[in-house]
């Protein structure tokens, strides 16, 4: 029986991944499956028309399957063609960099892959862990050398998982947990809910060509309670999240607005 099946979104080769992978199978039975190459900013996306190629190898003494999908291609093949039965969790991450706010959530492979869990009944956690910019030219996140970096995020996530213990919460469809840099599993866990804002301009324009650059979060204009103010103090944002998609407020008010006579 696998307890958790675990992808990401920044390639099997991140060093983000094995740690992830070997803190969780001290504990559980964990199936892992992850792109064969970076596929971020991808969210929930699913390859059509094109044949995938799945892959059983070893990385640094850990076993693993690479696929040349999406994140959520990985829960799919892991999902119905890797474990025999149905596992009690699926873990995407440790992704190298900070997913908050609705923008980046909405677009992120990390979070896209935990939706596709949670779309197919399983309970969902994605990790990210935030990297200074000071820090991300001085380390290379594709080498094995650099696996002590994720080791604390690491640890953090097996210890949510063994708080939560597979529990199943009514209108948590999954969690999206970011972990500040500098955080150990001491660190406080601030249950959150993600800040609304733009991340503003992602193409920019050279001789005629745009290329996507991603704008660094701004740590302004903080409400209590979100994302983004948590991981500013130094804590551990934990936000449950569903995917109803139903504005249960308004819902009675759009209703009556269309169906009233012209």
């Amino acid at each position: 029986m696998t307890d958790i099946l675990v992808t990401n979104d920044d390639g099997y080769n991140c060093s983000g991944f094995v740690p992830l992978v070997r803190a969780l199978r001290k504990e559980y039975s964990v199936v892992a499956i992850a792109p064969d190459r970076g596929r971020s900013w991808i969210g929930k996306a699913i390859t059509t028309k094109t044949e995938l190629e799945l892959k059983n190898i070893q990385r640094d003494s850990v076993d693993l399957y690479t696929l040349s999908g999406t994140p959520a291609d990985c829960v799919q093949i892991g999902l119905y063609d890797l474990v025999e039965t149905r596992p009690k969790q699926v873990v995407s991450g440790i992704n190298f960099g900070l997913n908050i706010g609705h923008a980046r959530i909405l677009s992120s492979g990390t979070i896209g892959a935990a939706m596709e869990a949670a779309i197919d009944g399983v309970p969902a956690i994605a990790v990210s862990l935030q990297v200074p910019m000071h820090v991300r030219g001085k380390i290379d996140f594709y080498n094995s050398k650099s696996y002590s970096v994720f080791e604390n995020a690491a640890h953090i996530t097996l210890k949510l998982i063994k708080k939560i213990n597979f529990r199943r919460f009514d209108d948590v469809d999954l969690f999206s947990v970011n972990i500040p840099f500098e955080a150990t599993v001491d660190t406080d866990i601030e249950i959150t809910t993600p800040f609304k804002k733009p991340y503003g301009r992602l193409f920019h324009q050279t001789k005629g060509k745009f290329l996507q650059r991603t704008p660094p979060v701004e740590f302004t204009k903080m409400l209590e309670g979100t994302d983004l103010k948590a991981i500013h103090e130094g804590k551990i944002s934990m936000s449950p999240i569903n995917l109803s998609l139903t504005p249960h407020s308004s819902l009675q008010e759009v209703k009556s607005v269309i169906t009233s006579e012209w």
